[in-house]
């Protein structure tokens, strides 16, 4: 079957390792966790860890810039410890609105800053004292060795990062890929894979798709919009819509936006836009658009299930999750 990983998408952490539970039940091979603006990535893995055996445990993402790499070592560390060797970092750098006015943090130079991070965060993790000179200052830095060597995904976007996730990391996260743009993008980090001398199986490239089941394409459609939306407003993501085909719609939906009629920006994201960026369709429609990305370069699929809101959003979310399972 085409997905392989699933999102851990409740509401809750409650919800979330409940996710966890039913994914490692029915053959996931990970659940991955979300950070933006609810719960936070660490407690629910953790509490994930608890509850869970097999399915390995994954952020995808947590933003780089929010936690130093002695923090995040001492928590990758922790996290093995939890989970029998069962965590994956999955690292970004999010975008500079999050990071700078929620955080209260400057975001700059993103892809000298992920290299340094994970060098970093790599020896820290190995229990090595750390002298550094560079976008980090770091004097003197150790903390205990972890028992599992943590892998490293990186979430990478343009052909620059997506060339250095290549070349340095364990996996790769792609998300809100069209056919066409994953193309593109294995062949960004292939050149990475190439510059390093390393092999093409040495890079895991999952992709997030948000998917819904349904067999009306149109309510399925508004709510992947309303999320969409903010992704083509995001400077970080402009670059990659217009050379995947989208320019003129990230023109229309930031005009909209900018004179304050916000209803009418995620009106300007047409069908076609939506039905690109994003699995919405039947069981057999949902796995077959599935593995056109799949034919597409991309390693495996990561199942984020999309429901409306509502008192059963959760028992959606779970039947979404059983439907579209691995075969056993």
């Amino acid at each position: 079957m085409p997905y392989s990983g699933v999102v851990m998408a409740g509401a809750t952490i409650h919800d979330q390792v409940a996710i966890a539970k039913l994914g490692e039940e029915l053959g996931y091979r990970d659940a991955w966790v979300t950070e933006v603006s609810g719960t936070d990535a660490v407690s629910v893995l953790a509490a994930a860890a608890m509850s869970t055996e097999r399915i390995r445990l994954a952020t995808g993402i947590i933003a780089s810039y929010v936690r130093s790499p002695y923090l995040m070592a001492m928590t990758a560390n922790t996290l093995q410890d939890l989970s029998n060797g069962r965590f994956v970092l999955g690292l970004g750098t999010s975008t500079a609105p999050i990071v700078s006015n929620w955080h209260g943090i400057r975001w700059e130079k993103p892809l000298r800053y992920t290299r340094e991070y994970v060098e970093l965060f790599r020896k820290l993790t190995a229990g090595e004292r750390v002298k550094h000179e560079g976008l980090f200052t770091i004097r003197g830095a150790q903390t205990r060795p972890g028992k599992t060597q943590t892998p490293v995904y990186l979430a990478a976007l343009n052909p620059a990062m997506l060339e250095l996730a290549g070349e340095i990391a364990d996996g790769v996260i792609l998300n809100f890929p069209t056919t066409g743009y994953a193309k593109r993008a294995v062949e960004h980090i292939e050149a990475g894979i190439k510059k390093a001398g390393r092999q093409r199986s040495d890079v895991d490239i999952v992709a997030y798709l948000r998917t819904v089941v349904t067999d009306d394409f149109d309510p399925g459609a508004d709510m992947i919009r309303r999320e969409l939306v903010t992704y083509f407003l995001a400077p970080v993501y402009q670059k990659v819509f217009a050379e995947d085909g989208y320019g003129h719609i990230t023109e229309a939906v930031m005009e909209a936006w900018g004179s304050g009629d916000r209803a009418g920006a995620v009106a300007k994201i047409d069908d076609r836009t939506v039905d690109a960026h994003a699995v919405i369709g039947t069981v057999e429609e949902c796995r077959a658009k599935a593995q056109a990305l799949l034919d597409a370069g991309i390693d495996r699929a990561v199942l984020l299930p999309v429901v409306p809101a509502g008192d059963d959003r959760q028992a959606r979310v779970m039947e979404t999750i059983r439907t579209l399972a691995p075969a056993p």
